[in-house]
């Protein structure tokens, strides 16, 4: 920025208290190099939520993200492991659906209220889709429907495990990202768990902002799809024009409004955008008309290369819409304060596509950091320094703060060549007005492209390993750690031989946790446990706890801790018996699955494995010869370092 700008800056993000009592970050920005630097280079946040739309829906298609090429999905209990993308036909007992290809730009809505959202998440079992929304759930886009969609993530960085706040519908999520909450104590007019309540008075983030002599203002068109958040809140309804609640709040301004003031170096430190109806890619609206819309904002920001220059614009959806997605969100455990309504759990919901434009997020990477709405806020909290009270603890133990999607070493401030969005609009208008959708079932999966992504390091590490005790009522233990700086919740499934479950827990940093099965009791020996946590990691548990009546020897325990990033695992196989046991490891990743190793054990024995060729990814198979049940699948990342995302291997049948 120019001198004379600075002063602009000032004036519009704290001339009222003066630039001395700005936050820190702030009072750096305006000092900070173009180039390179801190979160204090940051001058402006744009927020622009869209409608309506899952990752799979948009995203699961995408090379190098978590999507149709998950080798590790959860399994569908008592299926005879098919997979959570089979998902049980309406009518048709047996009968299953994957993900279909939508051969149209426009498909009906979907619903998406708290009950349905719940339902599809069938208390975390997430094979409920079909008979909660209909056939349309499963269909998505690729690349050749959403051109310019991809190309922005290939040019910045998107976000595969970001999670819409709460499984419900547009209101409720949109009140967490401009509010950090849906007031689940009902103390301030909530619990607004659907799209319908009365007069809201809790505290927004715009009002602490406003009281912290921070600009912010909300970008809205006459028709804005009732999308506003503060409009549903009395101090918002009631303000007088000329007060900075309904100027900065509920006075519109548009695209030509929002084109000035980046031209005029007048932007205010933090932006929400909200689009029409028809721009908003709500279904029936169209994703590429959506595309064009905001793509215009991004071509204002351009145009002025030393706001560009620091700026961070953030492109989310308020919720999944109904659309399907694979991955089971986080949830807290029961009882946890702020995050149940009438015993069920708010959030997390399911994923949405995130976005994040920046200068220092070029690059065409991948986040798996776990995110929500609440992220934004909280990454806006440790811009400004302006805290927001509203956010539960659970929230900020397990949702980062956007962060890790940056680096701050490395600006590229050149503008990204995308499609022509107007063209791709026009194209859809046409098709949309001459076709229906129609639901196309499916048996086979899609593919997904082939290739990696550049990927961010996660601040979650987790260890997990089984331990049996046959001779205490005959239980299995499954214990767990977490070495890294933010708390992991894990899902634990019975694939087989229960019907309950599933059972969820949280990995806090520095600390470990176990939980025990009887197996004898309901399995009859026999167990079939797997565990799921962020970033892909995965546990799968399967034995039989009497093989010892089998083959005179009970099962061994096997044991993987991490030890750092860069650094190689240990593996300890210890044998509980008296006679040798035989047990094969086959690593997926490293040699294509034909490595082995064949470990004769009598007592214990430690290994190590490095995984520095495969970008610190493992995934072990360990069997025992002579006992065809035994199986322990150990699939993960050696977290701490930017690397690549995970390589794409064949897929459970």
């Amino acid at each position: 920025m120019s001198r004379i700008n600075r002063r602009q800056f000032v004036r519009h993000a704290g001339a009222a208290l003066g630039a001395s009592v700005l936050p820190l970050s702030l009072q750096r920005a305006l000092a900070a190099p173009a180039q390179g630097g801190t979160l204090g280079s940051i001058a402006h946040v744009v927020i622009f939520s869209q409608e309506n739309r899952s990752f799979d829906h948009y995203f699961g298609s995408m090379k190098g993200v978590r999507g149709f090429g998950d080798d590790h999905p959860m399994l569908r209990q008592n299926s005879g492991d098919q997979s959570v993308f089979m998902q049980q036909d309406l009518v048709v007992t047996g009968l299953t659906h994957t993900p279909f290809h939508l051969d149209t730009s426009c498909v009906y809505d979907i619903a998406h209220d708290w009950s349905t959202q719940h339902t599809a998440y069938n208390n975390g079992r997430m094979d409920a889709w079909l008979i909660a929304k209909g056939p349309f759930t499963m269909g998505y886009y690729k690349r050749t429907d959403i051109p310019w969609h991809y190309a922005l993530a290939d040019a910045f960085t998107l976000c595969d495990h970001y999670f819409c706040s709460t499984r419900t519908s547009t209101d409720p999520n949109r009140l967490y990202l401009m509010t950090g909450t849906l007031d689940p104590q009902g103390r301030n007019g909530g619990p607004a768990t659907n799209n319908s309540f009365g007069d809201l008075t809790w505290t927004t983030y715009p009002e602490r902002l406003q009281a912290a002599g921070i600009s912010w203002r909300m970008y809205q068109e006459q028709d804005n799809y009732d999308d506003n958040a503060l409009a549903w809140f009395k101090q918002f309804k009631t303000a007088q024009a000329g007060s900075p609640l309904y100027e900065n709040g509920m006075r519109r301004r548009n695209i030509a409004d929002f084109r000035n003031d980046v031209m005029n170096d007048q932007l205010p430190a933090v932006s929400w955008i909200i689009a029409p109806e028809a721009l908003s890619e709500h279904p029936r609206g169209q994703p590429n008309a959506g595309a064009n819309y905001v793509n215009q904002y991004l071509d204002a920001l351009a145009s002025n290369p030393a706001v560009w220059a620091k700026t961070v614009f953030i492109l989310t959806y308020d919720e999944n819409g109904g659309f399907y997605d694979h991955v089971s969100p986080p949830v807290p455990l029961p009882g946890t304060a702020d995050e149940f309504v009438n015993g069920e759990s708010i959030g997390l919901g399911f994923r949405v596509p995130t976005i994040v434009c920046s200068p220092w997020s070029r690059g065409g990477w991948v986040a798996s950091e776990t995110f929500d709405h609440t992220s934004i806020l909280q990454f806006l909290e440790k811009w400004t320094g302006v805290a927001e009270p509203n956010i539960s603890a659970w929230r900020r133990q397990v949702c980062g703060d956007l962060t890790s999607c940056f680096d701050f070493n490395v600006s590229d401030t050149s503008r990204p060549v995308l499609p022509d969005t107007a063209s791709l609009a026009s194209a859809s208008q046409g098709q949309c007005s001459t076709l229906l959708p129609l639901p196309a079932y499916s048996t086979t999966m899609p593919p997904q492209e082939a290739g990696q992504k550049p990927l961010r390091k996660s601040p979650v590490q987790l260890d997990c390993w089984l331990s049996s005790d046959l001779a205490n009522e005959g239980k299995v233990w499954i214990n767990w750690a977490n070495k890294g700086s933010k708390s992991a919740p894990l899902q634990i499934n019975a694939n087989k031989h229960r019907v309950d479950g599933p059972w969820f827990y949280q990995a806090d940093p520095g600390q470990g946790g176990k939980d025990y099965w009887h197996v004898v009791w309901y399995g009859g020996g026999y167990y079939d446990l797997e565990v799921h946590g962020p970033a892909q990691f995965m546990r799968r548990f399967r034995g039989y706890l009497n093989a010892k009546a089998i083959n005179g020897q009970p099962e061994p325990d096997v044991k993987l801790l991490t030890q750092g990033p860069g650094q190689p695992v240990t593996i300890t196989f210890s044998n509980p018996g008296s006679k040798p046991v035989t047990l094969n490891v086959v690593d997926r990743i490293a040699a294509g699955g034909t490595v082995n190793w064949a470990i004769t054990l009598n007592g214990k024995e430690t290994r190590t494995l490095s995984f520095a060729t495969t970008n610190d990814w493992y995934d072990l198979g360990v069997t025992v010869a002579g006992d065809s049940y035994f199986y322990q699948s150990l699939v993960g990342h050696v977290e701490g370092r930017d690397g690549l995302s995970r390589p794409k291997l064949r897929r459970w049948s």
